[in-house]
């Protein structure tokens, strides 16, 4: 698309992109020749137009040079033929033309006029052709111009006549008059539009105007449209205020461009409270739409004095305010004539934008309400008036469908469509903020969705719009928040800053003490938060109390209850949207303070992160855990700032919420460490503590390669450094990680030697969950007697202990033990109990695992049915935590258990997936069990001897029987099977009895 912008500025659009014109003769070029757009004129016409009286001394050589610059702006629209030149437009593409043309064929609805003349009118800019230069040629297009501007304003103001709109028309008249004040057609509709308006003294007071006018300026008297009108006045004649039955109501509303979305609810609810309230405020931050629900809920309501819209945007003084007031409502005679023409005639006034005049605009506010009763008044504001009686509505960032509609309606046409996933998410990142939103769409001319979602990180220079022509704190979000922003002490400037510090959200305490690092006392904050909340540029968090209804009665009271305490209520959280975060992040950059936020930032949850570990292993663990889990985004900052500035510092906030991640099953937990641990030079002991929280979650994930080699170095760090307590806590990290390559065996023996090295070091944490590890390594292996006193020593280590996570873990145990006694239904219960309080703890990784547990015990208790969708559930559970492992052992017990039940597709699939993941992962607890069932669902009598050499290698009582009876059942070699029966029947009590699922 080719457009030329003549009646202003001279300027050519390509395609929506602006084309750089040259100044002077190159410039008046463009425009002689799009005046007579697709026209040919001759050269030397040309060159007396523009060179005038240096004509004769300008060559047609300097035409041609000034045509040839021109060229390489229009390209080949620019047309050299017949010794002459023209531009190959068409006149709708020339805005001088086209407003030419409009003004040639107005609608006669009165509606259509007055839309179409508004627009037009907006197209002119100051002094007419102002890139035409001052030749002779220019005059008569200029005259033609302000011909048709004032025909314009005569047409648009008639249409408003019609439509009632009085006061808005009042207004525009007085100032036509000034600018037009020998044109008697405007004094006419002046005249009309005071004498409907009910102010007949003040239509004849401007017919005295006018005559006196006429007559000291001109020597004339009033023509007859002029007298007409005042006889008119005077007798009240009844044809001068009939009105078409359908015309709106009285007012000054703008007329509605674009439809409101997402706000319907708002709406209505405005729309009500404005019925029985005299007061009603729309409060919230800057572009959140408060204008445009104040506008529809204004379209919607209805009053005999009609409903006014004054914008005080502009306004600075309390002077201001009340004249943009009675300029809004065309009163003549001040505040007292304000009052008295409300008073007269019940009204709806909507004041927009009063959060920087507030004060005046609460005076005012009141002193319309005191006089004047029945008015009824609407305000947007970001921070309330604080009149009594008056209802606040805070207005919401609009929900996530609502902003993908939005962003849908605004963006150009197929540009919206790329992903209804990317375009969620791009929504999402724009805080749901309407005018985020629509200019983000509106960059969907030039950019992609995706290209926008890129982008967003400097959403700043990205969210304006260049094309609009609204005022630009309308059409650019740097403009909307920097309006907000200064209107703010220096101390709750100060208080952005700190507040987006915080990647996600702070408490009070945080917040004070990144204050006292920019120089804010600690004891004004709770005062900045309240303001900056106040003036709706934060958003309030209220805590919330867990509900201790529903709790699981246990039969050990003493050590399920500390289970089952709630997370502390907790503490109130602030934070601010993306897009004011953005803008506080570069107002501190610009101030030199971002190094000092930011070091303080990191100082906070490093020594949140000291006591972090301790508090996790105590009756307190939930307010822990609940700390961990709140600040994770802030806890990801700061790392990443100390990663770069202070490294150490990076070790001791990883290395202190380790433990907490552990517990939590946040599976990122290890690369958090490691990047820390890789950008530093901590001491032996650190880096001991380091890699022993990394090697624990490489085994839970499956990278048991990475966890010896971890737990080799820490051995050695030991040794150095001869630290007992770490060469005990390297014992029984081992013997997590052994048990997981499913040597149970070896796992036994670590506890024990870990249980020898905590003799007398006073660490009753780290000897019950050494205990708890060397109960279920018992279990596992199927030592029923090693287990027993297990269970014992556990249950003893665990009475002196109030961490909740053990004390799940150890019901669970309970469980296990319950199955390896044969007491299956007991099983179910503990293991349902441990699964439950998991889950209501939060303790996601654990809970897949005792899922996982709980489906093979509902097996072992006759219910095959619900143990599939037991384990079914456990491999979701373990997926969504991102434990890979865990998923794949659910699947093992899966796969044989839909075999059991004859769900052969099911099982080859589910088994397949396991074993495929085994491999890769070179091996892994019930590795040789999965590949034992898909060998012998495949008849791979190769295979299965050498998974049962395997299996009796590894003492794996229950791959060893599976492997035996598939033998027996598939080989025609009688040696074969009677071996493999042999070893079948050695085993079989084992199978047979603990696990009780079919092996055919």
């Amino acid at each position: 698309m080719f457009t030329i912008a003549v009646l202003g500025p001279v300027t050519v659009r390509l395609d929506g992109a602006t084309v750089a014109v040259p100044a002077g003769k190159t410039s008046e070029l463009l425009v002689r020749l799009a005046l007579d757009a697709g026209t040919l004129v001759r050269a030397d016409r040309l060159v007396d137009d523009l060179w005038g009286a240096d004509a004769v001394a300008t060559s047609r050589n300097t035409l041609q040079s000034k045509a040839t610059k021109l060229r390489r702006v229009v390209g080949p629209r620019l047309v050299s033929t017949d010794g002459g030149y023209r531009l190959d437009v068409s006149p709708s593409e020339v805005d001088a033309l086209a407003l030419l043309a409009l003004a040639a064929s107005l609608p006669d609805d009165p509606p259509a006029a007055a839309v179409a003349c508004a627009e037009a009118l907006a197209l002119f800019a100051g002094e007419l052709l102002p890139g035409a230069g001052t030749g002779e040629w220019v005059e008569p297009f200029r005259a033609r111009l302000a011909a048709a501007q004032l025909q314009l304003i005569e047409t648009e103001c008639s249409a408003r006549l019609a439509l009632g709109q009085l006061g808005e028309v009042v207004v525009q008249l007085e100032a036509a008059v000034a600018t037009y004040p020998y044109q008697e057609s405007l004094w006419v509709l002046l005249i009309t539009a005071l004498y409907r308006a009910g102010r007949q003294a003040d239509a004849l007071a401007a017919y005295q105007r006018v005559r006196v006018l006429l007559a000291d300026e001109l020597g004339l008297e009033p023509g007859p449209a002029l007298r007409q009108v005042e006889e008119q006045v005077l007798l009240q004649d009844a044809s001068l205020t009939v009105a078409a039955p359908e015309l709106p109501p009285v007012g000054n509303l703008p007329t509605m461009v674009t439809e409101l979305v997402g706000r319907a609810s708002e709406v209505a609810a405005v729309g009500a409270l404005l019925v029985d309230r005299p007061l009603v405020e729309i409060v919230g931050p800057g572009g959140i739409g408060k204008t445009a629900l104040a506008l529809a809920v204004a379209r919607e309501v209805s009053s005999p004095g009609g409903v006014w819209l004054a914008r005080l945007e502009t306004t600075t003084t309390a002077d201001e305010v009340v004249d943009s007031v009675i300029a809004a409502l065309g009163v003549v005679g001040g505040v007292p004539a304000l009052l008295e023409r409300l008073k007269a005639t019940p009204s709806v006034l909507v004041l927009d934008n009063c959060e920087h005049v507030v004060a005046a605009a609460a005076d005012l506010v009141e002193r319309v309400l005191d006089a004047a009763p029945h008015t009824r008044i609407l305000c947007t504001t970001q921070v309330a008036l604080d009149i009594e009686g008056s209802s606040v509505v805070e207005l919401a960032p609009l929900g996530l469908a609502d902003a993908v509609e939005l962003f849908t309606r605004r963006a150009s046409r197929g540009k919206a469509d790329d992903s209804v996933d990317l375009l969620r998410d791009v929504c999402r990142s724009l805080d749901g903020l309407p005018l985020a939103i629509e200019l983000a769409a509106a960059r969907t001319k030039t950019l992609s969705v995706a290209e926008i979602g890129r982008r967003l990180d400097d959403r700043l220079d990205l969210l304006n719009d260049p094309t609009s022509r609204r005022p630009e704190r309308r059409r650019a979000l740097r403009a909307t928040i920097g309006w907000s922003y200064e209107l703010l002490f220096a101390d709750d400037q100060r208080g952005l800053w700190a507040l987006a510090t915080f990647a996600g959200g702070a408490t009070l305490p945080a917040i004070e003490h990144v204050l006292q690092a920019l120089d804010v006392p600690a004891k004004t904050a709770i005062d900045v938060v309240s303001r900056l909340a106040a003036r709706s540029l934060l958003i309030v968090d209220s805590p919330q109390v867990q509900s201790a209804e529903g709790r699981v009665q246990s039969r050990a009271p003493s050590a399920l209850e500390r289970t089952q305490r709630p997370a502390d209520a907790g503490e109130t959280r602030y934070r601010l949207l993306d897009s004011i975060r953005a803008f506080a992040l570069e107002a501190m950059a610009e101030a030199g303070l971002t190094d000092a936020a930011h070091t303080a930032h990191a100082q906070w949850f490093a020594d949140l992160a000291r006591g972090s570990t301790k508090g996790v292993r105590s009756a307190d663990q939930a307010v822990h855990l609940a700390a961990a889990q709140a600040e994770r985004s802030n806890i990801d900052a700061a790392l990443n700032w100390c990663v770069r500035h202070d490294p150490q510092l990076a070790v001791t906030i990883a290395n202190g919420f380790g433990w907490a991640w552990i517990v939590l099953g946040d599976a990122r937990g290890a690369q958090r460490i490691s990047t820390a641990l890789a950008a530093a030079d901590p001491s032996a002991h650190e880096r001991a503590e380091a890699l022993l929280l990394v090697a624990w979650f490489e085994a839970s994930t499956g990278d048991l390669g990475h966890a010896h080699a971890h737990l080799e170095e820490v051995a050695a760090l030991a040794e150095s450094i001869d630290d007992v307590e770490l060469r005990a806590r390297h014992a029984y990290y081992l013997a997590y990680v052994v048990s997981h390559d499913g040597d149970f065996r070896a796992g036994t023996a670590e506890t024990d030697r870990s249980r020898q090295l905590y003799e007398g070091l006073g660490c009753p944490w780290d000897v019950a969950a050494n205990e708890l590890f060397a109960t279920r390594a018992a279990i596992s292996a199927g030592d029923e007697a090693l287990a027993v006193a297990a269970v014992d020593r556990s249950m003893a280590a665990l009475a002196v202990v109030d961490d909740p996570w053990l004390h799940v873990r150890f019901e669970a145990m309970r469980g296990e033990l319950a199955r390896l006694q044969h007491r299956f239904d007991d099983a179910v219960d503990h293991i349902r109990r441990a699964a439950e309080q998991s889950h209501r703890l939060g303790f996601l990784q654990t809970e897949a695992y005792q899922v996982a547990s709980l489906g093979r015990a509902q097996c072992q208790a006759g219910d095959y049915e619900g143990g599939a969708a037991t384990l079914q559930r456990a491999v979701q559970k373990a997926e969504a935590t991102g434990d890979i492992r865990m998923a794949a052992l659910a699947r093992v017990h899966l796969g044989r258990v839909l075999r059991a039940l004859g769900d052969e597709a099911g099982a080859r699939a589910t088994l397949e997936q396991t074993v495929a993941w085994h491999r890769a992962a070179g091996g892994g607890e019930q590795a040789v069990l999965g590949e034992v069932l898909l060998a012998a669902m495949n008849d791979d009598i190769v295979q299965l001897q050498s998974l049962l050499q395997q299996a009796a290698d590894e003492d794996n009582a229950p791959a060893e029987v599976l492997a035996s009876d598939a033998l027996a059942r598939l080989t025609n070699d009688d040696s074969l099977r009677a071996r493999a029966n042999e070893r079948m029947h050695q085993a079989s009590h084992f199978i047979a009895e603990r696990d009780r699922v079919d092996t055919r």
